[in-house]
């Protein structure tokens, strides 16, 4: 009897141990010190503890205090997972689908070009010299107009989808290792740096054609019988509309610095 008890002490001590060495490594991972928390992980762990597995297998994954392993990170979810974990079953499944989709991982890290951005952008039409006549003017402020307001969506569209990584599928970050995340954000990053820098010129270049023509058509109306059809009506009410919120074209936010 006395016997019996004493093997009953001794397990419940090696059970309060564990609790302490699992509050502990929990407690160190808080802290950030992974190389501290992993061997005492790796111990609860291989002495079939699920929840240290679970935390192990992060550990690997993330590359945390180790070398990032992905193999052994399925390994640890997988023993974690058959003991019933449910966040190691999800961890579990989200390195099975890596396995079909990760095509999807390389596209946002290095082969993404804003190709959804670029598909919404204007083509800058070719404004005249000058107008002569009010049908001319009229036809040529509609291009004006028009570009305006389609450059302004465009700029809409760039800025919805910042800050970078903001349009990167969610079920494709759960997919990512933090080494991958951030390897996403620095392509991003610099995919819509190029194309803000891209569009700002265009609209700059824009901006210079469509004043010289603004010019150029103002002084011949001024000198010419243009006048007598509405010309100088028809230039007014181009003026008007430039001063109109409406009519101005926006600029794009930069990326937020990383």
């Amino acid at each position: 009897m006395k016997r019996l008890l004493c093997i009953a002490l001794l397990a419940a001590a090696g059970v309060a141990a564990a609790a302490d060495d699992l509050a502990q490594a929990n407690r160190l991972l808080a802290e950030q010190a992974y190389d501290k928390a992993l061997p005492l992980y790796r111990k609860l762990a291989e002495a079939g503890n699920p929840e240290a597995q679970m935390r192990l297998g992060e550990l690997y994954w993330f590359g945390d205090g180790t070398t990032a392993d992905l193999a052994l990170a399925k390994r640890w979810f997988e023993r974690s997972a058959a003991a019933g974990n449910a966040d190691a079953a999800a961890s579990l499944a989200s390195l099975k689908r890596r396995e079909t989709r990760g095509q999807e991982i390389t596209y946002w890290t290095t082969a993404y070009q804003g190709e959804d951005l670029r598909a919404g952008a204007c083509k800058r039409p070719q404004l005249p010299a000058v107008s002569q006549t009010r049908a001319q003017i009229q036809q040529t402020g509609k291009m004006i107009a028009d570009w305006h307001a389609c450059y302004n969506r465009f700029v809409d569209s760039v800025n919805d989808a910042l800050p970078p990584g903001k349009r990167i599928p969610a079920d494709v970050v759960d997919m990512m290792t933090p080494a991958e995340g951030k390897q996403a954000q620095k392509h991003l990053d610099a995919v819509y740096s190029k194309l803000i820098s891209e569009a700002q010129e265009e609209a700059k270049r824009f901006a210079s054609e469509e004043a010289a023509w603004h010019g150029a058509t103002e002084a011949y109306v001024k000198t010419e019988s243009i006048r007598n059809d509405g010309g100088r009506d028809e230039i007014e009410r181009m003026q008007t509309m430039r001063r109109q919120v409406g009519y101005t074209v926006r600029n794009v936010t930069p990326p937020p610095a990383q």
